[in-house]
């Protein structure tokens, strides 16, 4: 059993009122004290040390104490843009960045077209452009930048310390991400965190769901479109993997004579990307329209089916350009046939979020430096 130094505790009480104040932005120190197991002593302190680093201010107003009794209360006003994330998303020829707040809102946004790929030199000319544009919109808020979040259109292997990314020739190859990154860090001087952008737009899915008092414990997000990917959160937390492949689905596959060359995609890849799709049906023929959503539907179908009958996950979120394309009537076919494959019906719902792997990129690499600010 862990035994808890003095700090470990002191840091988890501030994790403790942090997340408080994320939910209620406003509160007196009692109050606070309320919603804890604390001392008023012990969030005293707290509140103070929140003030002196901009998290907190005090508004001037007051609240009577309970039933009109007592001393009246000090308000303090949680400070949403006291320090920031920059997200960015990298997903074909299009890089989009935003600005992000202590409560996931956007504060700015900027969007670059470019053939220029991640893994490249040129590269870190169009990340300099992004990041002094995002850096000079924090500092116009008086807000503090923590680091960087990069959800990037490729499979991250933690232990060979590479991410595996399709070229311009339509190849797949590995690149050490350790040194891009290092790269990209000098230029900004600060932290950047990489991750798959799958698993970032889950992180934002999730703390949509969250937000609206609909977040279960367990989630899984597949998107297809460009490529195939998913995205697990097991007991609120992204589950990456041992290696980081979890959700790795492009090379899931119920073809038992297929093999894979270094040229191809993964099989379910080559079933429900869009350029494949694109290419075998006309969709302005409503005939192969038809045909083009039962294609899609079935083998989305059989992806859960064979997913929750492992990881018996309730709630699943589907979206990207393959969805987009009939969205609603995807979504009910899909339905169909998992009642046909299996006894469970699963809350499947169309993601409507925007530039999701972006927000959950700059909620990651938020996650991970709070922590320094608030047990500094």
């Amino acid at each position: 059993m862990k035994s808890y130094l003095p700090n470990d505790i002191k840091d988890e009480n501030r994790k403790i009122i942090f997340d408080i104040l994320l939910q209620h932005p406003e509160l007196a120190k009692v109050e606070i004290t309320e919603k804890t197991a604390m001392s008023f002593v012990t969030v005293s302190k707290i509140v103070t040390f929140f003030e002196q680093i901009g998290i907190l201010t005090a508004t001037g107003e007051s609240r009577e104490g309970s039933g009109g009794l007592g001393r009246k209360r000090t308000v303090y006003r949680f400070n949403e843009n006291s320090y920031s994330t920059i997200g960015i998303q990298i997903i074909g020829s299009t890089i989009t960045a935003l600005l992000i707040n202590l409560t996931s809102k956007i504060i700015d946004s900027y969007s670059i077209e470019t053939d220029v790929p991640f893994y490249s030199e040129e590269f870190i000319a169009l990340f300099n452009e992004i990041v002094t544009h995002l850096k000079n919109k924090a500092k116009e808020l008086n807000s503090v930048v923590l680091g960087i979040g990069i959800g990037v259109d490729g499979a991250i292997n933690t232990r060979k310390k590479t991410i595996r990314m399709r070229t311009q020739h339509n190849q797949e190859n590995d690149f050490n991400y350790e040194a891009i990154v290092e790269k990209l860090k000098s230029e900004a001087d600060l932290p950047i965190l990489l991750e798959n952008d799958v698993n970032a737009a889950t992180v934002a899915e999730f703390r949509n769901l969250e937000n609206s008092d609909q977040a279960p414990a367990n989630l899984i997000h597949i998107a297809a479109g460009d490529g195939v990917g998913g995205g697990l959160i097991i007991n609120k937390e992204l589950h990456r993997g041992i290696h980081a492949s979890a959700g790795e689905l492009e090379y899931m596959c119920f073809d038992p004579e297929y093999k894979r060359t270094p040229s191809s995609v993964g099989w379910l890849e080559s079933k429900l990307g869009i350029k494949h799709l694109l290419s075998t049906y006309d969709l302005n023929s409503a005939e192969d329209a038809e045909a083009c959503i039962d294609y899609i539907s079935k083998n989305l179908a059989l992806t859960i089916t064979n997913m929750i009958s492992i990881l018996d996950i309730e709630r699943i979120i589907i979206s990207g350009k393959t969805i987009a394309l009939f969205p609603e009537r995807i979504l009910s076919r899909t339905r169909s046939y998992m009642e046909q494959y299996t006894e469970w019906t699963p809350s499947i719902s169309v993601s409507d979020s925007h530039h999701s792997t972006a927000v959950g990129a700059a909620i990651l690499i938020l996650q991970q430096e709070i922590i320094h600010v608030i047990s500094a």
